[in-house]
């Protein structure tokens, strides 16, 4: 994964800007309908083992698919897969489609979807996703086009799984072929979806044609027959091409630009919780944040319902200290709102930072670095911060760089040792699933530590990893709930983070598209999009 890291940031330098914008009309030259489609940044890699962040996902998604899938609902439905059971509380079925071409107009076999699988448990790949394989004790073709999963022990998030980019399937032969190219601007990708890669500029944007050999008929074709990604990573820009027209789709805008796109007379804005929470983060290795009273007195300093008031608007509801937002809390709703009302909260309260402050090693305070993203919004959040934590005594140096440096850091890809190469950071992170879970196990167990991982917190306890372990084996949602909020009670406690906001998706449409088109999460599938 270094080299791929390597090579794309080579490429991102020599990259000559190829792409180019479409029509106002939208017409694309003969090709049918062009939906303009905008992401904040550029793109990880074309490979469901490296498709972890959101720009990155809203393309992967158009190229290619999974054994099963999430409908806008958030229920695991069937995809590559006509169906899957449960055979014991380990063992899962999946009939696969007999009928499914790739891009390139080939079959799908039983080796491609084996191959794909495992590529993920292939510890030479260094697959993001690895993880979700942890539990698996063997993948196999069971029949003609059957494949059997068999569990170590049972995991009641395992059916999400391949929901996910971990089921996604690819070409064996093309991916082996193209080697460490796979899924970059040199290699692409060949795939199931119903679209492909037309043109990817690096750094500009990428383009998507309709796949003619599309293999499922079934809708007929898509209004769009080319989707055009440009990546415009500064909110007020992105917020003026949809006002102009320049733009049709922008899945999340800035709250504070929500008055002014809805009042644009060429779009229209909706508005959905998300899975994402926004964190501030504490590197928990690195000194000064291994005093637990450190990380108790920021979380005290820090006035959420002024952001509220002033900065965040309706992009967000202030979190409190859960790392879960009320959108995971998909089974014994009732408990996890109580649990929520009576959680500590660490309000703000100046009085009560500084007497944690005089309970840690460092009275006086300290100087820090905290990092974030390019965001408006995010920015005026660190600023917020920066002046708070002055009143402690901490100096706080803000350091802005880009969403792809700042996700590269926060699955730790820039380690020093065992350590991330950070102070504080301004993080995201999204559900992989909607499930009470889903921000909790790969945050705060000590298993996603080191590099790839997704401990981003560099969070150790052991009584954490026990309970989180221990939820994910049973089925009974009682049970899983009181081990996640035991869990939870410590996590809390011991503020490795502090959730700063539960985000919401405001996504602003150019007028022109029906006002009809759903999604969950990133999944955003543009064949399902319609013209008015």
């Amino acid at each position: 994964m270094k080299r791929k890291l390597c090579a794309l940031a080579a490429l991102l330098m020599a990259a000559v800007m190829l792409f180019t914008g479409c029509s106002s009309s939208g017409n694309g030259g003969g090709d049918g309908e062009v939906l303009r489609y905008c992401i904040t940044s550029d793109l990880t890699a074309l490979d469901p083992a490296f498709a972890y962040d959101g720009p990155t996902m809203a393309v992967m998604l158009q190229v290619s698919e999974g054994v099963m899938a999430l409908n806008t609902e958030g229920h695991v439905v069937p995809c590559l897969a006509k169906e899957s059971k449960r055979v014991d509380e380990t063992t899962y079925v999946y009939t696969m489609r007999d009928d499914v071409t790739f891009s390139d107009g080939s079959p799908m076999t039983m080796e491609d979807v084996i191959y794909s699988l495992e590529r993920h448990r292939n510890p030479q790949v260094g697959s993001y996703l690895a993880w979700m394989y942890d539990n698996v004790d063997e993948i196999k073709q069971s029949g003609d086009w059957e494949l059997t999963i068999t569990l170590h022990e049972p995991d009641a998030c395992w059916p999400y799984v391949l929901a996910t980019a971990a089921g996604h399937v690819i070409k064996k032969d093309y991916c082996e072929e193209k080697g460490e190219d796979f899924g970059s601007p040199a290699g692409s990708v060949i795939a199931t979806g119903p679209y492909v890669v037309d043109n990817w500029a690096v750094g500009s944007g990428v383009t998507l044609k309709y796949n003619e050999k599309y293999w499922d008929k079934s809708l007929g074709e898509p209004d769009f027959k080319t989707v055009e990604y440009s990546i415009i990573s500064e909110d007020t820009t992105r917020a003026a091409a949809i006002k102009s027209g320049q733009v049709d789709f922008d899945i999340m805008i800035p709250g504070g630009l929500y008055g002014e796109v809805s009042a644009s007379e060429n779009a229209y804005t909706k508005i959905k919780p998300s899975n994402n929470t926004l964190f501030l983060s504490f590197n928990c290795a690195r000194e000064p944040f291994t005093d637990v009273n450190v990380r108790r007195a920021i979380a005290c300093a820090i006035d959420k319902q002024a952001l509220q008031d002033n900065v965040v608007k309706e992009a967000a509801t202030m979190a409190n200290m859960l790392p879960n937002g009320p959108s995971l809390f998909t089974f014994e709703k009732e408990s996890w709102e109580a649990y929520a009302a009576g959680a500590e909260s660490y309000s703000y309260d100046m009085e009560r930072a500084k007497e944690y402050l005089a309970q840690s090693e460092y009275p006086d305070g300290f100087e820090v670095t905290l990092l974030v993203d390019e965001q408006n919004m995010y920015n005026a959040i660190a600023l917020t911060i920066q002046q708070s934590l002055a009143e402690l005594g901490i100096t706080v140096n803000i350091q802005r760089i880009t969403q792809d440096e700042l996700i590269a850091i926060e699955f730790g890809g820039q380690m020093d040792g065992d350590d991330r190469n950070y102070d504080m950071a301004l993080f995201e992170w999204e559900a992989d699933w909607p499930d009470p879970s889903g921000n909790l196990m790969g945050i705060f167990n000590s298993a996603f530590l080191g590099e790839g991982g997704t401990n981003f917190p560099s969070y150790q306890n052991a009584k954490v990893d026990e309970l989180l372990n221990a939820q994910a084996v049973v089925e009974d949602e009682t049970q899983r709930t009181q081990y996640l909020q035991q869990a939870l009670d410590i996590i809390i406690d011991e503020a490795p983070v502090v959730p700063i906001l539960y985000s919401n998706y405001i996504s602003a449409y150019h007028n022109r598209i029906a006002d009809s088109f759903d999604f969950i999460t990133w999944c955003c599938f543009v064949k399902d999009m319609k013209l008015k």
